[in-house]
This record gives structure tokens, C-alpha cells and sequence, in this order.
């Protein structure tokens, strides 16, 4: 028997959001490791909100870095603020623990469900920590 993160995680639906291909892979990598089944990407803000649109449910955690072309994350977050999102959001990044924190701020003004952030490169530990604040 797994440990009950598993067996959430089986149940839950991911879409990680990062323009850096080794990073979308390093983090399907992780999620699969930790259980989950239903893992989807986009590339920037735009093919998430497209993914979102067109997904028959939405998927229920988004992994989402803040620096992308065409559509970042704070800008990607406000589209899903207006759009109700209701699943849960972790906040990715390559940047400081500052700029991290503001985004995180600027999110929570959103009136979206932002978890906390993660700075990369993301481990299963810190996932696995993000994920526990679910319940």
C-alpha cells in the first residue's frame, strides 16, 4: 500500500504550464513517481486556457510557471480568475523567492486558489508538501 498522496493523486487531473520542455517532462516525471495518471502540458498561458477550455473537466491542479512567452502566469492566473477556475494553482519558477512571493500576492488578489510557489528545479518532496496543503 502507497501512502494516501498516492491515492489522491490518482484521482486528481494535472496540467503543467512551462515553456522549458525539461521542466514539463522533469515534473510529469515527478507526478507520475507520486501516482498520478491524468497528467496534461501547455507550453505557455494561451495553450492552457485553450487546454482548459476545450477539456471535458478542467483539470483539478494546474503547475504553472511565471515566466512564459506570449502568456506568463500572473496574466495566465487573471484569465482564470475570470473564468471562475476552480481547481487548485502552484506557482513555478526559475525566479528569486521575492519576485515568487509577489506573484503569489498578486494571485491571491485573483481570487484563485493558489497553493504557494515552488522555485525550480521542483522535487518530489516539495511537490509532495505543495500538494498536502489540498486537504
Amino acid at each position: 500500500m502507497g501512502n494516501g498522496v498516492n491515492l489522491e493523486m490518482q484521482s486528481l487531473s494535472f496540467l503543467v504550464v512551462d515553456d522549458e520542455a525539461f521542466i514539463q517532462k522533469l515534473a510529469v516525471r515527478i507526478l507520475g513517481q507520486m501516482g498520478a495518471t491524468d497528467i496534461e502540458t501547455a507550453s505557455n498561458g494561451k495553450e492552457a486556457l485553450d487546454h482548459i477550455s476545450s477539456a471535458v473537466s478542467e483539470p483539478d491542479i494546474l503547475l504553472v510557471d511565471l515566466n512564459m512567452p506570449i502568456m506568463g502566469g500572473v496574466e495566465l492566473l487573471n484569465h482564470l480568475a475570470e473564468k471562475n477556475f476552480s481547481g487548485a494553482i502552484v506557482l513555478v519558477s526559475g525566479a528569486d523567492e521575492e519576485t515568487l512571493a509577489v506573484a503569489e500576492g498578486l494571485a491571491k488578489n485573483c481570487d484563485v486558489n493558489v497553493l504557494g510557489y515552488l522555485t525550480k528545479p521542483i522535487t518530489p518532496q516539495s511537490l509532495t508538501d505543495m500538494l498536502n496543503r489540498l486537504n
